[in-house]
């Protein structure tokens, strides 16, 4: 009757376990888990099960003080309790461990909102950007012009622009402002508004770049800054001059020699009311090809360390020089992905070619 008694109440507490068991699975979507836990319970409580039947079919009379099969009995009843108190001990950790989903689960979705709202914001700030610089190059006689823009990021810190104060005069600038992303974009957009302002009112290099270096200084803190190379061509006398505000570009002559287009003086923004030189005229002839291009293309990295460098832009151009602006400016591009590294650039890219035709 003992043994019937003590194997009763581990089948009760193995029962229960069981049912508690299945109850988590209900709840907390462990299926695999506790189907498993729940399965070995109930084997373990038709085993104790099957002990009470023959215990009641084949009372152990003489033998019921035998010590091994009250030890083993006795361990059942423990093993079941232990069941049991496993089970109820650890629906508490589920219930924390499903608060901590839920809560997770909540601020993921407040995560998600915040980054499809800046990705909205970072679209909406490219659009405007994109808007304003040139979407084609101007249409002017004798000249073949074309340009690439490829920011490293939503938004670029490069600006190009063309601005014809007169039917027989071009100004064209590249810039640069230091670093890329939302800041310099800002600093871009508001550098826009000077250069279109100051090149439309003056017609000469050194003073719209003096002007705009000005400008640009009594915006920026200490360590921003800009650079800019500014070319005017003068179609009807036939000359270009430029100044280079810490940025330079290229001249290649018809022949396939090039000349550097030096800087002329620190990055607008450096150094406030700086005078610049004035710029020597250079002869405009049939078959010059001018390049103006950032930084990011002449320090695209490759393999060993290496940058993509003036040389290499030069030699590329002057190879393919008779092909058309837009065509050149698409094998430039071309050569600078397949030179790189990496397969994202990690500055903005920007050039300008204009062809004398």
């Amino acid at each position: 009757m003992a043994f019937t008694l003590v194997l009763g109440l581990a089948a009760l507490f193995q029962l229960v376990a069981v049912l508690m068991a299945l109850r988590l699975n209900t709840i907390y979507r462990r299926r695999y888990a506790w189907l498993f836990i729940s399965g070995a319970g109930v084997l373990m409580t038709l085993w104790i099960g099957a002990g009470i039947v023959d215990t009641v079919q084949h009372p152990p009379g003489n033998i019921i003080w035998e010590p091994t099969l009250w030890v083993q009995t006795l361990a059942t009843l423990l093993t079941a309790i232990l069941f049991f108190a496993g089970i109820a001990t650890i629906e508490p950790l589920f219930k924390e461990n499903e608060a901590a989903r839920a809560l997770l689960a909540s601020e993921n979705a407040l995560l998600n909102l915040e980054v499809q709202h800046s990705r909205e914001e970072m679209m909406l700030a490219q659009r405007v950007q994109s808007n304003l610089l040139p979407k084609s190059a101007p249409d002017v006689p004798g000249l073949d012009i074309a340009f690439l823009s490829r920011p490293a990021e939503w938004t670029s810190g490069d600006y190009f622009d063309f601005v014809q104060p007169d039917d027989e005069t071009l100004i064209v600038t590249v810039a640069d402002v230091c670093g890329h992303g939302l800041g310099p974009a800002l600093l871009m957009t508001t550098s826009r508004a000077y250069f279109r302002g100051i090149a439309k009112t003056r017609n000469q290099c050194q003073p719209i770049i003096k002007t705009w270096n000005d400008a640009i200084a009594e915006d920026v803190e200490a360590g921003d800054f800009m650079t800019a190379l500014v070319v005017r061509l003068n179609l009807k006398e036939r000359f270009i001059e430029y100044l280079g505000a810490g940025q330079n570009g290229l001249l290649i002559e018809a022949d396939g020699s090039f000349e550097e287009l030096e800087r002329s003086g620190p990055p607008l923004g450096v150094v406030d009311d700086f005078e610049f030189p004035c710029p020597k005229p250079e002869p405009l002839t049939s078959g010059q090809i001018l390049v103006l291009c950032t930084d990011g293309i002449h320090e695209t990295e490759g393999k060993n360390g290496t940058q993509f460098g003036t040389r290499r832009i030069a030699n590329l151009i002057a190879t393919h020089r008779d092909l058309t602006a837009v065509e050149m400016v698409k094998r430039l591009d071309i050569e600078v992905r397949n030179f790189a590294v990496a397969a994202q650039a990690h500055d903005d890219l920007t050039a300008v070619i204009i062809k004398v035709t």
